[in-house]
């Protein structure tokens, strides 16, 4: 009894630490820059964690159609030089060999009656031979990364900034470097919503001009 309760303080004990260090990691700002003069929404699908080195992990989202999207991870400079990466999983069509089958069909001398000849050894003379391959596939769909953004390379803005024609699941892919393995530290992905205001011209209502008794 005595055995399952500790188990059970354990379990409680940590679970209070989780939410402790997710609160704690929501109220940080490394990244006060992004920002700045900006309208966005960033209470719908922003997350965080408590990461140490040579931590991977990803968070998925969903962006919906015709709205504006901002996107970035901010984290602890303790952690050290955070790679991420934002992707759009592509589903395409890979083909592999399953198996080759290889029939070598020979074409032997024949006389003038169609018999065949024989060498002196008793043996079909064979004049040509003909290989046919037949192959079979293996047809599967895998996922691709198509790299819509990453810090290492796209260093003209902290951010990614989108507008999807359609809803779309993107993949927040981040890294963080082998260091101090005693280390944690916060990592932070902001996810900001800004609805468009919509251009279209509105449609006038039809002008009463008279009525006919």
């Amino acid at each position: 009894m005595k055995k399952g309760l500790i188990t059970f303080a354990t379990a409680l004990f940590s679970i209070t630490l989780f939410f402790q260090a997710n609160a704690q990691c929501e109220s940080e700002n490394f990244c006060k820059d992004n920002f700045d003069n900006d309208d966005y929404d960033y209470r719908s699908q922003s997350s965080y964690a408590e990461l140490m080195p040579g931590d991977s992990t990803k968070v998925s989202v969903v962006l919906y159609g015709n709205q504006k999207y901002r996107l970035f991870v901010c984290s602890d400079p303790e952690l050290g030089d955070v790679t991420w990466k934002i992707v759009r999983p592509e589903m395409k069509t890979k083909r592999t060999i399953k198996s080759i089958k290889r029939d070598t069909l020979k074409v032997y001398k024949a006389n003038e009656t169609g018999d065949y000849v024989t060498d002196d050894n008793g043996n079909l003379i064979i004049i040509d031979k003909k290989v046919n391959i037949d192959t079979t596939w293996n047809t599967e769909r895998i996922s691709v990364d198509k790299i819509a953004y990453n810090n290492k390379k796209n260093t003209d803005k902290p951010y990614l900034e989108l507008v999807p024609k359609k809803s779309e699941r993107y993949i927040v892919r981040i890294t963080v470097p082998g260091n101090d393995p005693n280390l944690y530290g916060c990592v932070n992905v902001y996810v900001g919503r800004s609805p468009l205001i919509s251009r279209k011209f509105a449609k006038k209502g039809k002008k009463e001009t008279g009525k006919t008794y």
